[in-house]
């Protein structure tokens, strides 16, 4: 079965939609059977004429074509403005970009970036000039292993005292940090009833939890500085929640809460719009972390992504200086509304995937 989460078919219409949805183009066409109805009716009798078995009366009607782009110049206006407004209040309703921004003097911290994403975030981020620290738990991959703009930190992100211990190494050595992509997770397949508390408390403690020691130790500077980008990589599975994965999609939804949380307390509590907010939510990703049952899933009909197809976006958002909302792939950005469609729709969807995800 494809995946109703993602299927080639969602990046081609989503591609589609961004040109005939663009007033860019809507625009011109409208202007043209408006004001030179004419022209455009001999332009469309001589396509259609080198176009074998059409035929079409030399009176046909404009008004149709008309109302059409009408209606479609209406959409893509509404589509384009709905897009700037989300963008500004992702950014505290800001118009302008984050200033005060120099590449070669941030520090950013990725948690989990000696593997998968986290690795290409880093990559792209060393690409840009930014200093890295990567806490993990293993050691760095041979391909960072002597760049002198990483700098590794052996971290059990779930323990309080190691990031605190670890925090100050790197403020200690490298400076206060801009940039922390809370990215570290991971994930195994157990239903309810046979899953441990061991795992439970260990699956809790890195996908949510260390986000919470992580802030603590890291926005206090940003706050203060009124300058940062806080990363919260969540996932597609924050919205929809499959057999064997109570446990990951529960931690994600906690993630995404926790983002949506932390940006409104930036405007509220601590006054510090300029602090960004970012979070991330992937579909299923080719990782370390899935290749256990990576095979299971292709052969479900999902469509594995590549680490480079999220952390590229990332890291186009972090030097975008703005903060936001990423849906990856794009395509499948519908499924985030899933918790407004009717609940019969929901459960349609859930027994379809769930049924799948178990074959």
């Amino acid at each position: 079965m494809a995946s109703i989460l993602y299927s080639p078919f969602h990046d081609w219409s989503a591609r589609f939609r961004d040109v005939y949805l663009s007033p860019l183009l809507s625009g011109p066409l409208l202007f043209a059977v408006t004001y030179a109805p004419n022209a455009v009716r001999e332009l469309i009798l001589d396509i259609a004429s080198k176009i074998p078995g059409l035929q079409i009366s030399p009176e046909f009607d404009m008004s149709t074509l008309t109302t059409v782009l009408r209606v479609v110049f209406a959409l893509s206006v509404v589509r384009k403005l709905n897009g700037v407004l989300n963008t500004i209040a992702a950014n505290s309703w800001r118009v302008t970009r984050g200033k005060g921004w120099d590449w070669p003097n941030e520090i950013a911290v990725v948690t989990g970036g000696s593997s998968g994403i986290g690795t290409d975030i880093v990559d792209g981020l060393v690409a840009l000039g930014v200093r890295v620290a990567v806490l993990d738990v293993q050691p760095l991959p041979k391909s960072l292993e002597n760049n002198p703009r990483v700098r590794y930190y052996e971290c059990d992100v779930t323990s309080s005292e190691s990031v605190a211990s670890v925090a100050d190494s790197v403020r200690r050595e490298l400076g206060h940090p801009s940039i922390l992509v809370n990215n570290a997770g991971i994930t195994k397949p157990i239903s309810i009833l046979k899953m441990s508390e061991q795992f439970l408390r260990k699956i809790f403690g890195v996908n949510t939890i260390s986000h919470w020691f992580l802030v603590q130790q890291f926005l206090p500077h940003m706050i203060q500085a009124n300058k940062g980008h806080i990363v919260t990589v969540a996932s597609l599975a924050s919205y929809v929640a499959l057999p064997t994965g109570a446990d990951y999609s529960a931690t994600k939804a906690a993630a995404l809460a926790f983002h949506e949380s932390l940006a409104c307390e930036l405007k509220h509590v601590y006054k510090a719009p300029n602090v960004l907010t970012t979070v991330v939510h992937p579909n299923f990703v080719r990782t370390p972390l899935v290749e256990d049952f990576a095979d299971h899933l292709v052969q479900s009909g999902v469509h594995m992504l590549t680490s480079k197809q999220i952390a590229d976006p990332i890291v186009a958002q972090i030097k975008s200086r703005r903060g936001g909302q990423l849906i990856l792939p794009r395509g499948a950005t519908p499924i985030s509304g899933i918790r407004g469609w009717p609940t019969w729709l929901q459960e349609l969807v859930r027994d379809t995937l769930g049924r799948s995800s178990l074959a």
